[in-house]
Parts: C-alpha cells; sequence; structure tokens
C-alpha cells in the first residue's frame, strides 16, 4: 500500500468494512502488513451474513451451559440462555449476537416464503430477564418471526418455571386451585401495572438449612407475560422472593448476602404446535445445577 511523506497514510474505509477489526483511524507504515482476516465454513451463518469475522467473547458462557442448543430445524430453535446474559442488549454483548455463530442457516427449499433466508439472522421471539435463565424461542425467517411471534400473543405457547424463593409459600388453598397433569397447582390472580395477570404455581420440595434458613423449589405456570410477571407475583402475594432478586427480594440482610450468586429463576420447559409444520413441540430441561447445589447446601432437614 501507499504510504505519504508525513509516516502514513489512513486505512481506506472499505478495508475497514471488510475486516471489521480494522479502524479507520489506523495510520500505515512502511513495513507494515495488512491481511484481510475471514472465518472458515462450520455450518453456522457466513461471515457475509453476520459482518463479523470472531463471535461475541461472551459465547464462551453459552458454550459452557449444558446443551445450549436444546432444538433446531429450518425455522425456529430453542436455545438455553445463561444467567446474567440480555437476550437483546448492546455492543454485541447478547443472546442475539451468538445465535448466527452458533446455528446453521435454513434451507432455501424450505424457506420459500422467504426470499433471502440465509441473511436474516436468527432472533429470539421473545425475552427473558437477563437474570433468568432457560428457553428462549429464537426465529430463523421473518415468516417464523411473524408466525411464532402471533402464537405468543395469542398464549398459545405454554412455558414453566422453576424457582427457589426464602420461605415458605401460603398454605395451598384448595377452593383457589386447578390440577394440570395430575399436579395440584395455586392460582393468583392479580394486575400488574393494571393489566390481568394468572401464574399457578406449586411447592415442589422445601429445605433447611443452616446458611439460609427454609428455601422452597417452586415450580410455576405462567398464563400471561406481564413484566416480571413471577417476580411480582411470589413477592407481593406470596411473601417469598426469589431468591438474588435484588429488585424484589425486600433488601433483608439474608436477601443481600445471596445477591452474588446470581437470580434461581428459570424458564425450564416451553410446548407448542409448530407454527409451520404443526408438529407438536415439547422441551423439558432439569433445574440447573446451581439450584440442586443450593438446596443442597449445608442441608439440615426436608420440610416437605
Amino acid at each position: 500500500l501507499p504510504t505519504s511523506t508525513s509516516g502514513g497514510s489512513t486505512l481506506d474505509s472499505t478495508i475497514s468494512n471488510v475486516g471489521i477489526i480494522a479502524d479507520s483511524s489506523i495510520t500505515l507504515h512502511d513495513g507494515d502488513v495488512i491481511a484481510i482476516r475471514s472465518r472458515l465454513d462450520n455450518g453456522s451463518y457466513p461471515q457475509s451474513c453476520t459482518k463479523y469475522v470472531d463471535p461475541p467473547t461472551n459465547i464462551k458462557d453459552f458454550l459452557a451451559v449444558e446443551n445450549p442448543v436444546l432444538f433446531e430445524d429450518d425455522h425456529i430453535a430453542i436455545v438455553n440462555k445463561p444467567g446474567g446474559l440480555d437476550c437483546i442488549g448492546v455492543k454485541r454483548n447478547d443472546l442475539q449476537s451468538i445465535l448466527p455463530f452458533v446455528l446453521r442457516p435454513p434451507d432455501n427449499k424450505t424457506t420459500k416464503n422467504n426470499p433471502s433466508p440465509q441473511c436474516y439472522i436468527p432472533r429470539p421471539v421473545h425475552r427473558l430477564d437477563r437474570k433468568t435463565s432457560g428457553c428462549v424461542l429464537v426465529a430463523k425467517s421473518k415468516n417464523a418471526m411473524r408466525q411464532f411471534s402471533h402464537l405468543f400473543a395469542s398464549r398459545q405457547i405454554e412455558k414453566g418455571y422453576c424457582a427457589i424463593t426464602f420461605g415458605i409459600p401460603a398454605t395451598f388453598d384448595r377452593n383457589n386451585s386447578t390440577t394440570i397433569d395430575g399436579e395440584e397447582y395455586s392460582i393468583i390472580d392479580y394486575p400488574i401495572d393494571g393489566k390481568d395477570a394468572v401464574t399457578l404455581w406449586r411447592v415442589v420440595q422445601t429445605v433447611t438449612t443452616k446458611k439460609y434458613g427454609k428455601l422452597s423449589l417452586l415450580h410455576c405456570l405462567p398464563k400471561t407475560g406481564r413484566n416480571h410477571q413471577i417476580r411480582r407475583h411470589l413477592s407481593y402475594c406470596l411473601k417469598t422472593s426469589i431468591v438474588g432478586d435484588n429488585k424484589y427480594d425486600g433488601g433483608g440482610d439474608m436477601a443481600k448476602k445471596t445477591r452474588e450468586l446470581g437470580m434461581f429463576l428459570c424458564s425450564n420447559r416451553i410446548e407448542f404446535v409448530h407454527a409451520i409444520d404443526k408438529s407438536n413441540v415439547s422441551i423439558e430441561i432439569p433445574i440447573p445445577h446451581k439450584f440442586s447445589a443450593l438446596l443442597e447446601l449445608n442441608r439440615i432437614e426436608v420440610v416437605m
């Protein structure tokens, strides 16, 4: 490349666009070597689609999760998001930026309704809070995004969550309960932000620990999708906030001690009829290892 008598020439913007790592403010000097980096085809989305050679640095956190990609076809995927990762964030520090590096692009033959499916970057159809882990549904085409967004809006997608809370929830009320798959669930029907909000819940296990007192493992089925619905319902209505939830844990001494452990809320089940091929899709994952570890930590007894 030519250099100027002043000691260098500003890197051309076209090189900056291709190389990504290059910056238009870089000055070249005699003897400098310029290389355009590229990524080998490994079955994921091509560099022409991602615009980046390297994946986001936090991809290691995603891949450290057991079974990070739980389901995938040419239209959608279901991934296992780790806690502490935004679904959609800024500066490539989010799940959406990771997806093209871990999913495969759709086959043109099966996505004929989308004129350029290979250049549609996969995107989450819905979001989990940053601190919540678990199942996230991903669309791999505009058609899939439109159809599966409709399923969410019309409440045709069932989701299940597990949570560890402080203390023991209120006594089970058979007059305000329902039975699902042989299990009895209590019903919380309490508006959030002026809108109806319903959560079904049941206690799976309660233990007494030396360090944190009584802890309960709950299974929750949200029937609506309000902001922080499960977190608010458990805190406001049951007076048993989720361990590690610094927004709704009340700020007590015990709550503050557990905040550094992360929040103990996981979306561990998702079920629906596939909007495109009409197959039944049901994904369920075990409770995260950190949940089991917390329940076993210095355990004195199982209460129930």
